[in-house]
């Protein structure tokens, strides 16, 4: 007879301590003895009988609790690994599902977290722009007795540089949704980096870069996300006699990478999770779209722009493709 599985052989295992305790039994010439193998006998037999609805209570009983954990949203359930091949694939599967539910979900409360975030820093933007809109033309409608001519004409300069802030904003948020893809190219970028060194003059700018280097990427695009990061690095360290911003380009290991640093204050804890959000800044000036939109621009490369979370001074960008 074939064996196919573990479960049969734990079965034949128990029929053939039956077959021995029936040989002992019938081997016995002692009612005492004879009364100890019954006793053996009735307890291999309840034995097995627990076995055997266990065995077959055990797929559906999994497959229903399985089930009824996704249905109660509960993906913290993990099915142990077994000896049994076909068991222990259909547990690794059910492991696999619950394991892409719970990815699937951390990544909606991501998103969801991110959108609230979106929201809550427009509304407030706009809001900011438009109640003194708001607060003068109302006063202007309900005492124009109070606005001489200057004073209505400065009025309505107020409310015209606020009205251009706001289309500012919404332009941005346009731009910052309709990024075109990037036409790839091979960029020769001692000739890059070389034009780059020629439009940023400053003084404290070092760039470095192996020379022969290649790079598949937009030119435009990626001229675009260095600028504003070399101009992020210059506006942190303004004003310091020691000022040290360095632009490090290689593609050792197969694998280019860009990185923009500085020597300034750095950026706080508190605050990092929130600098590639949409229109956040720090600053008096600026629509704050700088960093979301070059994140948007690498990830549309296939590559990324991260903060290195380091806890020396200045703060250090990795462009990776």
């Amino acid at each position: 007879m074939r064996i196919k599985n573990a479960y049969q052989v734990k079965f034949v295992l128990v029929a053939l301590v039956f077959i021995a305790l029936g040989w002992l039994l019938g081997q016995s010439p002692s009612e005492d003895t004879k009364f100890v193998y019954w006793v053996a006998i009735v307890l291999a037999g309840i034995g097995l009988m627990r076995y055997l609805l266990r065995l077959a209570n055990l797929v559906p009983h999994q497959v229903n609790y399985f089930l009824h954990s996704l249905l109660c949203h509960d993906y913290m359930i993990h099915f142990p690994a077994t000896k049994d091949a076909k068991l222990g694939m259909m547990y690794e599967n059910m492991n696999r599902i619950i394991a892409q539910y719970r990815n699937s979900l951390l990544d909606i409360e991501y998103k969801q977290q991110y959108y609230n975030r979106l929201l809550r820093i427009m509304t407030h933007e706009l809001r900011n722009s438009i109640t003194p809109v708001i607060t003068l033309s109302s006063d202007m409608l309900k005492r124009p007795e109070n606005y001489t001519s200057d004073r209505l004409h400065r009025g309505m300069e107020v409310i015209h540089g606020q009205c251009v802030n706001v289309k500012a904003f919404l332009d941005s948020y346009y731009q910052l949704t309709h990024l075109p893809d990037p036409q790839k190219e091979t960029i020769e970028m001692d000739d890059f980096f070389g034009h780059l060194q020629d439009l940023m003059t400053h003084p404290s700018i070092h760039i470095q870069w192996g020379k022969g280097m290649k790079l598949e990427a937009d030119e435009s695009l990626l001229g675009m996300v260095l600028t504003n990061l070399i101009r992020n690095a210059c506006e942190a360290t303004e004003g310091m006699p020691d000022a040290d911003i360095r632009v490090v380009a290689t593609d050792s290991g197969g694998s280019p990478y860009i990185m923009v640093s500085d020597n300034g204050p750095g950026i706080p804890e508190g605050i990092r999770d929130e600098i590639f959000l949409p229109f956040y800044t720090t600053k008096q000036e600026g629509t704050g779209i700088g960093l979301c939109l070059s994140r948007q621009i690498m990830r549309l490369h296939g590559g990324d722009l991260k903060l290195s979370l380091s806890n020396g001074p200045g703060a250090t960008f990795i462009l990776s493709f």
